[in-house]
C-alpha cells in the first residue's frame, strides 16, 4: 500500500543500528517495515548520542521539516525525552507525544488517580537514588494499603517501572506490616535501580489473580487498536473486558498509551500498569499492522472515531477490514452475530483499494456502532478520497436487525458533516438504485437532495456552506439539485 503524500503521513522514528547507522536497530527492524507498509515515513535516531546529551546530533539522519512524528524505541528518562521533543521541534518536526504526556503515561503517581478504582491500591514516596525514605514514613504508607489483622503482600517498584506482578525490577514483600523487612527490601531495591530510579518508591497491594495471563492493550487517541499477550508470557492470550477501562484511558488524555490487564479471582479485570506506547514492548507472534495503521491515520490528522448522539463511527483500518471482509467479527459485537454480507463486501472494497494505492488515511470505511453499547450495526464510508474538485462519494449499509430505527440517517448526517468540515471537500454524493426508496429517504432526511440520474442510478448530493472566513461550515449543508457533470 502506498500513501498519497498530500495526506500528510507521519514519520516514525526508530533507534538506529549502532553498527549500520542508516538502518533501524535490529530489535525494531520488523516494526519499521510494518510502519512503512502502513504508509508511514521512517527515520533513525542515534540513541546513544541522545543519552549522552547530544539531542541535536542524535537527529543527524532525521529529515528536517518532517511534520508529525511518532517515536518508537527504547525507554528514555523523562529529561532525555523532553530534550528529544525540543530537538525535533527545532528540526521542523511536530512530536505527537509531548513530554508531559510521556510522563503521565509512564509515572504511576501521574496516572493513578484516573485509574484508582481499576487498579490495585498504591502509594508512593519521593526519594533520590540510593536514599530511602524514612522508615516511619514507609511504615505509614504500608499501613494505609493494608487491612488491620491481615497480611498485606506488597510490590515494591518506582514511579516509572511497570509495576506488574511479574515485572522485571519489581520486588515482592510478603507482608507490609513487617517494617524491618520492608525497609530492608526497599534498600535492596534502591541498590538495584541505582541511578535508573525514577521519582521514588511505589508500594502496590497484591491482588489474587486468575492464571490466565496478562493482556497488553494498545490505545491510540482513546481507541483500543491492538490487544495481545504481555511480552513476558506470550503463550498466554487472555481477552480482557475493556468496558470500564476505555473511559479512564480517554480521561487520561495521552494519545498513545498501553494498559496491562489481568483478571482477578472474582472475575474483575484489573489494570496492573499503564505505559507510554512509544516505548512499551510489542509481543511476538501478533499482527502489529492495526497499531501502525492507527498511528498513520491519526498522525495524518484523521479520526479513529466520529461520534454524535447515539452513533459512533469507528474507522475500519486495512488489517481489520480484511478480517471483516472474510466474515469475521474482528473484535466487534455485531447485532446479528456477524457482519452482514453487505458490510463484508464494503470492507473487501476498502482492502482492495488500500492494496492498489494510492491510499489516504481517513477516507475508508467506518463500522457504525451504538455509542452507548458498542454494538456494531453496519458500516458507512467513502469510495475514495476527494477528487480535485472536492467531490467525494459515500455508501452505507445496515445489518437486518438494525434497520428502521434511524441509525443510517444519523450516521450519514455525522459522516457528511465531518467530510464537509474538511477544506478539501465541497460536495458529498451518494448513489442509490431507483427502487431503493428506503435509502433515498435516509439521504433526504440527512440533508441530501436528488441531483439527477447517473448511469441508471439516482444521485443525491450535499454541499458545505462556505463560512465568512473562506473555510467550510460542516454543521450546515447547502443542498444542490443539479447532477454533477
Amino acid at each position: 500500500m502506498t500513501v498519497d503524500p498530500t495526506g500528510g503521513p507521519p514519520l516514525l522514528l526508530f533507534p538506529g543500528d549502532p553498527l549500520r547507522p542508516p538502518r533501524p536497530d535490529p530489535h525494531f527492524a520488523a516494526e519499521a517495515a510494518t510502519a512503512r507498509s502502513a504508509g508511514a515515513g521512517c527515520a533513525v535516531l542515534d540513541h546513544e548520542a541522545l543519552l549522552a546529551g547530544d539531542a541535536e546530533g542524535a537527529l543527524a539522519r532525521v529529515p528536517r521539516g518532517a511534520g508529525p512524528i511518532w517515536y518508537r524505541g527504547r525507554p528514555l528518562p523523562a529529561a532525555h525525552h523532553a530534550a528529544l521533543a525540543a530537538a525535533l521541534t527545532a528540526h521542523g518536526g511536530r512530536p505527537l507525544t509531548s513530554p508531559a504526556a510521556y510522563r503521565t503515561a509512564r509515572e504511576l503517581p501521574r496516572w493513578y488517580a484516573t485509574f484508582r478504582t481499576l487498579t490495585p491500591p498504591s502509594g508512593w514516596l519521593a526519594c533520590a537514588p540510593g536514599r530511602a525514605p524514612e522508615p516511619s514514613a514507609l511504615a505509614r504508607l504500608a499501613t494505609e494499603l493494608g487491612t488491620p489483622g491481615r497480611p498485606c503482600p506488597l510490590l515494591v517498584t518506582d514511579w516509572g517501572t511497570s509495576g506488574g506482578h511479574e515485572a522485571e525490577d519489581t520486588f515482592r514483600l510478603p507482608d507490609g506490616a513487617d517494617t524491618e523487612r520492608l525497609v530492608s527490601t526497599i534498600g535492596r531495591y534502591l541498590a538495584l535501580r541505582g541511578e535508573r530510579l525514577t521519582g521514588g518508591v511505589v508500594l502496590r497491594a497484591v491482588e489474587p489473580l486468575d492464571p490466565v495471563g496478562v493482556a497488553r492493550v494498545w490505545w491510540v487517541d482513546g481507541e483500543p487498536v491492538l490487544t495481545g499477550p504481555h511480552p513476558g508470557a506470550p503463550e498466554l492470550r487472555p481477552v480482557p473486558d475493556l468496558t470500564a477501562v476505555a473511559p479512564a484511558v480517554r480521561a487520561l488524555g495521552a494519545r498513545f498509551v498501553t494498559t496491562d490487564l489481568a483478571r482477578r479471582t472474582d472475575g474483575v479485570w484489573r489494570v496492573l500498569a499503564v505505559g507510554d506506547g512509544q516505548v512499551a514492548a510489542l509481543p511476538p507472534g501478533v499482527d502489529h499492522r492495526p497499531l501502525f495503521e492507527a498511528l498513520v491515520t491519526v498522525g495524518a490528522g484523521h479520526p479513529l472515531t466520529l461520534a454524535a448522539g447515539r452513533v459512533a463511527l469507528r474507522a475500519l483500518l486495512p488489517a481489520t477490514a480484511a478480517r471483516v471482509a472474510d466474515g469475521e467479527t474482528a473484535g466487534f459485537h455485531w447485532i446479528d452475530g456477524a457482519p452482514a454480507a453487505t458490510t463484508s463486501g464494503a470492507a473487501g472494497i476498502a482492502v482492495r483499494a488500500a492494496a492498489a494505492g494510492p491510499c489516504r488515511p481517513g477516507w475508508g470505511v467506518f463500522v457504525l456502532t451504538d455509542a452507548a453499547t458498542g454494538m456494531a450495526l453496519g458500516s458507512i464510508g467513502f469510495h475514495g478520497p476527494p477528487d480535485d474538485e472536492g467531490f467525494v462519494e459515500i455508501g452505507y449499509d445496515l445489518s437486518p436487525s438494525a434497520r428502521g430505527a434511524g441509525w443510517a440517517t444519523e450516521a450519514v448526517r455525522l459522516l457528511t458533516g465531518w467530510a464537509t468540515s474538511r477544506p478539501e471537500v465541497r460536495t458529498v454524493c451518494a448513489l442509490t438504485e431507483p427502487e431503493n426508496t428506503a435509502s433515498q429517504r435516509v439521504l433526504e432526511r440527512a440533508g441530501f437532495r436528488f441531483a439527477g440520474e447517473r448511469e441508471g442510478l439516482r444521485a443525491y448530493e450535499a454541499r458545505a456552506v462556505p463560512d465568512p472566513t473562506g473555510g467550510v461550515d460542516g454543521e450546515r449543508l447547502n443542498v444542490v439539485i443539479h447532477p454533477r457533470s
